[in-house]
């Protein structure tokens, strides 16, 4: 279904939220900003015994919906939300006869803005608060085995006794070739390297788990205290706890800071200290080193695959076609994590 097809997806909150609280008479919802792939739509609703539910109704056009990756999503929150992790709380999910499902959550207060979080004084205490909340939750997403998020369906990940670093070079290698539009030899140049490195830092036997699998300073919501909730986790999988760290670490995400690399808010030691001390647990800088090269390419990828599906027509958004163009900045970061850049400029 291209763009000019895709109908209103307002009809959709309305019917989950008759269907998540039978009975209850929902408001006109209203839409959220935000989101290249999904809906968001905020309504209130009242049950029969004059109870008002705050609703976010998250809505998957029809021609993307993956329902199973819905229904993990809402069942990694329920258990995230019930281990202390500030998100939302899920109600319930839906398939709609009309092609689109959706999952519906309580309604959290805050912003998602992260310009205005990362420049605006209003916001100046958040920054100093955030990134120790942020550790803490992630933190406890950490904790969260693979056994107890079995109850999850689909859930995607390393095999037992499979290095997690090594699972996902080889997954994202996969995908970044199954993308490709363009020779890009700067990232073949990346993956040799990298390959090497996960050789070096190859354990088999390392314990995984749950991992949010889109950490980012987009991903979450803020007020002037603080972390309010994070969100978007229909990316969760099992993983290592790196590849959270450094998901928030690519240059992607700093907006407008592009000089504190953990973020837009702090430097990447910062960070990396900053979760240590909530873990509890040491993190290996070489490894985050390895992934951190890794998940800029994952960037990469993401840029290609939105361009694509421009391109081919599946979903015609001038958004989609602008991330596409991104490809360029994020490979000259890839080289310089690499260090050839900088023996480049050594040479000259």
């Amino acid at each position: 279904m291209s763009g000019a097809e895709r109908r209103d997806t307002g009809d959709v909150a309305i019917e989950a939220a008759e269907k998540t609280f039978p009975g209850s008479k929902p408001g006109k919802p209203w839409k959220l900003a935000g989101g290249a792939v999904h809906d968001s739509w905020a309504i209130d609703t009242v049950t029969p015994d004059g109870v008002t539910h705050e609703l976010v109704v998250r809505v998957t056009p029809a021609g993307r919906v993956d329902y199973e990756k819905t229904q993990r999503e809402a069942e990694v929150l329920r258990i995230a939300y019930e281990r202390g992790v500030r998100c939302p709380k899920p109600f319930g999910t839906g398939l709609c006869a009309t092609g689109e499902d959706y999952v519906v959550m309580n309604r959290v207060r805050g912003d998602t803005n992260p310009r205005l979080l990362l420049t605006t004084p209003e916001y100046a205490e958040a920054r100093r608060l955030i990134i120790p909340q942020l550790a803490e939750d992630l933190a406890i997403v950490h904790s969260i085995t693979p056994a107890e998020a079995a109850t999850a369906p689909g859930m995607r990940g390393p095999t037992t006794g499979e290095d997690p670093l090594s699972y996902a070079c080889m997954t994202t290698e996969m995908a970044y070739r199954a993308d490709l539009l363009n020779p890009h030899p700067g990232i073949e140049w990346a993956f040799r390297w990298l390959r090497r490195e996960v050789e070096a830092l190859k354990e088999e036997g390392r314990e995984p788990c749950l991992v949010h699998g889109d950490f980012r300073i987009g991903n979450l919501m803020f007020d002037e205290g603080g972390v309010t909730a994070l969100i978007d986790w229909e990316g969760t999988h099992i993983g290592e706890p790196e590849e959270d760290l450094t998901w928030f670490l690519t240059r992607v995400w700093r907006f407008s800071q592009p000089q504190l690399e953990a973020g837009g808010i702090v430097h990447r030691e910062e960070w990396v200290r900053a979760y240590e001390v909530a873990s509890g647990r040491p993190v290996d800088r070489r490894r985050v080193a390895a992934w951190e090269v890794l998940q800029n390419i994952r960037w990469c990828q993401i840029t290609m695959m939105q361009a694509r599906a421009h391109l081919d027509g599946k979903t015609v958004s001038h958004e989609l076609a602008a991330i596409g163009r991104r490809f360029g900045e994020t490979e000259l970061e890839v080289l310089r994590l690499t260090g050839l850049v900088e023996r480049v400029r050594n040479a000259g």
